[in-house]
Formats: C-alpha cells, structure tokens, sequence
C-alpha cells in the first residue's frame, strides 16, 4: 500500500538548533576543505524544504540530525504539525507519516520507495547536502566550494545538484541553499542552521 502523501513530501527533508556564529566567505583549499566534509560525521540542520513537481509545490520545514550512518530526519508543517518522522538507527529505518503508522525496513531507500513509489537519494543526500561530492562529478565555484554535482543513488538513479550561499560554521564551510534535480521533481533546500558536533 502507497501513501499518497507521503508520496508528495517524502520527496525531502529542517527546527531549532543553536546556531554558531558564522564567519566571512574565504577562499579555502579544497583538498583541506573536503578532508573537513569528510570528517564531519555529526551534526545537525534546520530549515524549510520545498517539493516541486509540475503539478504541485509542498514547502515544509525539516530537522535532520545526523550521527555517523544513523539519522533522524523531521518534517513539519508551518502550523508545526508533523507530517513525516524518518529514523535510521543499525538495526533499520522506522517511518512514522503523518495518520501516525509506523513502518520498519531494513534499507531506507527501499522503505521510501516501498511507501510512496519514489527512488529517493538518502544516502547520498547525507553527503551531498552538507558540500561532500561523494560518488559524484562536480565542479568548484571560485572559492574552492563545490558549485553543482551529478551523481546516482543507490538504486541508480541520476540527479544533479547546484549549491549556494556558502557560509563558515566552526571554520566549515557549508551551503546553506540547494537545489536537488531529477526529470521533472525538484527538491529545493534552504538551510538556516548548522549546529556541528555530537548532539
């Protein structure tokens, strides 16, 4: 059974994190700077998300907080309604929607496939959201941060990704705009923050 919700918003993934001061634009080193992205294995954002076929448009507001391959991402309505609870912890993924049924998989990419009939690039998302092109083509703007990407999901699935207004939390680079494309599905993320480190 599909979820047909679901199937509008799980399309993608921000709430209320202490945000740490941010720091002017720099031209950085990119083989240090990726070293960072590469080491940077816990943290959490805050923002909105928009979904945009060219049917419809779902703008939500999205809590993701990463800990090493674990995640826990939140999606919320702008009256603070939740509207989808996706948690993967090592022994699988638990997604609650928002009738409050609760779903278990042991892939997570599978389990939003199986529920909505979507191919969604989570695992890579955790890389590529924070500016780590893993498994990707990509090219750099003038400041050594990656400016778009073309890279595949787990199931092989083709997306392209443009990065924008970069700021610097904790001497990290990070985007805070970006934009997910495939056929005709866009997944637009606008973050507001980056807390870094162990929650």
């Amino acid at each position: 059974m599909k979820i047909s919700f679901l199937s509008l918003v799980l399309t993608f993934f921000m709430v209320g994190c202490a945000q740490i001061p941010e720091q002017p634009i720099k031209t950085t080193d990119w083989a240090e700077h990726h070293q960072q992205l590469e080491k940077l294995t816990h943290w959490t954002l805050s923002g909105k998300v928009a979904v945009i076929t060219p049917e419809k448009r779902h703008s939500l507001n999205i809590y993701w907080q990463q800990n090493g391959d674990n995640f826990h991402i939140t999606l919320t309505s702008f009256l603070g309604a939740t509207i989808l609870d996706l948690k993967k912890t090592a022994i699988g993924t638990k997604i609650i929607d928002d009738q409050g049924d609760v779903y278990f998989g042991g892939n997570s990419q599978a389990l939003i496939r199986q529920l909505s009939g979507l191919a969604l690039p989570i695992e890579a998302l955790q890389q590529w959201i924070k500016g780590n092109p893993t498994n990707a083509i990509y090219l750099l703007n003038k400041h050594n941060q990656l400016l778009s990407l073309t890279g595949q999901d787990s199931k092989n699935g083709h997306w392209s990704v443009d990065y924008s207004n970069y700021k610097h939390i904790q001497k990290i680079s990070l985007p805070h705009s970006l934009q997910l494309n495939r056929q005709n599905l866009r997944i637009k993320f606008s973050i507001q923050k980056w807390l870094l480190g162990p929650p």
